[in-house]
């Protein structure tokens, strides 16, 4: 009886250093792991090896549905064994604060990293976001290399290719594992193939696009490439060469000059219509028959004979003037 009775007291005892450091400890904890809602959201990132040079990366993500104004966040990348390295070409919104972040040289091998984004603010503590992964799941192929289009005196195109650059070392040793699509703009279908050619006749018009299949035999499978610019090449036979349509102008307005040429010299539009009678001047024929008269009275008259008839003559003359 007396055990229970010791015991009782040690309990309430507990129960109150509990109730006292409880509020201490939520903060300590809570400074440590951060408010829920302030992390960066959306993160995610790419590796691109676009080139034979090492392999870069781009990383992105949202500010936290929760998180004060003033928080910054700062992204760290550590390798296997290694030091943390902070990221060193930030991306800004416009309120300064980072969403972005480029790496110009990463190391793509079989093992894992670290990717952790860390916060500050004044206002509340910032949670971290941490990633763990393998880089090479991450990249991102680039579109094939070096396209191009051959077309021979015979009636066929080839289209040929290089395999993109990828930092997979199993891959660069055997291209041959990897598959392609080549999409047909023009007729919206898509072929898979395992080579890095293919014929196509050439009296019909190609706009291709082409990239790396999702279902390849390299490591990589699982994920598309990324779409080359357009070839076109081919000819249509419903369609009129420009140059072709060019020369036929040519041509023809030649020939309508040609023509023009011809018929003036020849006189071959007066012969096919005849001369075009003119409108007779009725005043022009009066002087006509006036003078006419006058030189049949000069002849006729003897020497005595008045001048009056001349105003006769005159007169007549002005009587036959037409009416407007």
């Amino acid at each position: 009886m007396q055990t229970n009775n010791m015991t009782h007291p040690l309990g309430c005892a507990f129960l109150s250093w509990l109730i006292v450091l409880y509020p201490i400890l939520k903060v300590a904890f809570t400074e440590e792991e951060g408010v829920d809602g302030t992390e960066a959201a959306n993160f995610s990132c790419a590796v691109y090896s676009y080139t034979l040079k090492a392999p870069s990366m781009n990383c992105t993500w949202n500010a936290g549905r929760t998180a004060p104004h003033d928080t910054q966040y700062f992204l760290y990348l550590k390798y296997y064994k290694e030091e943390e390295k902070e990221c060193p070409h930030y991306i800004h919104d416009k309120r300064g604060r980072h969403i972005g972040c480029y790496f110009p040289n990463v190391t793509v091998n079989e093992k894992k990293v670290t990717l952790t984004v860390n916060g500050s603010s004044i206002e509340s503590p910032v949670k971290k976001h941490k990633n763990i992964t393998l880089l090479y799941e991450l990249e991102k192929i680039g579109p094939p290399q070096n396209i191009t289009v051959t077309c021979e005196m015979s009636s066929n195109c080839i289209v040929e290719w290089k395999a993109p650059p990828t930092s997979r070392r199993e891959v660069r040793e055997s291209y041959s594992c990897l598959s392609y699509q080549i999409k047909d703009e023009i007729r919206n279908t898509t072929d898979t193939i395992q080579s890095t050619s293919k014929n196509y006749p050439k009296n019909v018009r190609y706009k291709l696009r082409i990239r790396t299949d999702d279902k390849s035999k390299c490591p990589v499978a699982g994920k598309f490439g990324e779409w080359s610019e357009p070839i076109e090449f081919g000819t249509d036979p419903t369609s009129f060469h420009p140059t072709l349509l060019l020369l036929a102008v040519v041509v023809t307005t030649l020939g309508i000059l040609l023509l023009f040429c011809i018929c003036k010299r020849c006189h071959t539009w007066e012969k096919l219509h005849g001369p075009i009678p003119q409108p007779k001047d009725i005043y022009l024929q009066c002087e006509k028959n006036a003078e006419k008269a006058w030189m049949d009275l000069i002849s006729t008259a003897s020497a005595n004979e008045k001048i009056t008839v001349v105003e006769e003559v005159t007169a007549n003359c002005e009587k036959h003037e037409p009416h407007p």
